[in-house]
């Protein structure tokens, strides 16, 4: 298993599935917040990191939740903490 460098979203590998282990929701807004859970980023949900906006920056994320495939912000993701999936 790949380390998880730094243990938040926004470091994590791509390609390797992991789980959310915690959200800080005080560090986004309500609408950021509410957009997030309505696409199941919740605690205990697993998501496979895709694809980074460029090679010099880490924005925006591309994750795969489920079935879907949704985009957010290096802010958001840096404010996901996550542990490896079973």
């Amino acid at each position: 298993m790949t380390a998880l460098l730094g243990n938040v979203l926004d470091r994590a590998p791509l390609g390797v599935t992991v789980r959310i282990a915690r959200i800080d929701w005080d560090a986004m807004s309500d609408d950021e917040g509410r957009r997030l859970r309505e696409f199941g980023l919740m605690e205990g949900c697993e998501v496979t990191p895709r694809h980074r906006g460029s090679l010099f920056s880490h924005e925006p994320l591309a994750l795969t939740i489920g079935r879907m495939q949704v985009i957010i912000r290096g802010k958001q993701a840096a404010a996901i903490e996550i542990e490896p999936a079973a």
